[in-house]
């Protein structure tokens, strides 16, 4: 009788402990790396996002003039107020203003905000553009007026992202009742436009 109950109490304690050894694995199977994988994605994303609102999806951009660009304009400006001094002239079918006017409207395409600055220095963050002209107006008859400038655009930190070069020409036609300097910036900024919408 003994024996048989000794017996009974060691199956008893032997079924007792082999019940309680799964617990431990069941603890560890709790998927941990989910969470972190998540945040890693998150950030990821995040900082997509902020690029591409620096870069070139920006939605503004600011133009910066630089002193080339300051000289070529002043030139132009000089240009048109001889020619109109001289007598029997006429007005100059250079339009110094013109030049500004195109290179917002073909920012304009791509950008929902353009401001350009006069002054060197930069008002805000975000991007901007380096803008470097030179500009010629031919002299006499069959004479080339060139215009070409290069586009720099810098992200916040100022890293250049993107560096666009257009440029475009006419001549001065025979008899020179004009000049056509018109159609050399026209050229340079279609030149510009077209690489504009192909830059990425």
């Amino acid at each position: 009788m003994k024996n048989s109950t000794s017996v009974l109490v060691g199956s008893l304690l032997l079924f007792l402990s082999a019940h309680r050894l799964p617990a431990p694995i069941r603890e560890e199977a709790t998927p941990k790396p989910v969470a972190p994988k998540q945040r890693s994605e998150s950030k990821s994303s995040d900082k997509s996002s902020s690029t591409a609102e620096t870069g070139m999806n920006s939605r503004s951009v600011q133009v910066i003039m630089t002193d080339n660009t300051k000289a070529a304009i002043a030139y132009l400006r000089n240009h048109v107020q001889t020619y109109e001094s001289m007598p029997f002239a006429g007005k100059s079918d250079v339009r110094p203003d013109e030049i500004l006017g195109q290179l917002r409207q073909s920012l304009s395409t791509r950008f929902s905000n353009v401001s350009i600055l006069s002054g060197g220095g930069s008002g805000k963050s975000g991007l901007t553009m380096l803008f470097d002209l030179q500009a010629h107006v031919g002299s006499v008859s069959f004479t080339t007026n060139t215009v070409s400038f290069v586009a720099t655009f810098k992200n916040s930190a100022g890293r250049t992202i993107q560096t666009i070069s257009a440029s475009g020409s006419s001549m001065i036609p025979y008899p020179n009742f004009s000049t056509q300097f018109p159609k050399a910036v026209s050229r340079a900024f279609a030149d510009f436009s077209q690489k504009l919408n192909a830059a990425r």
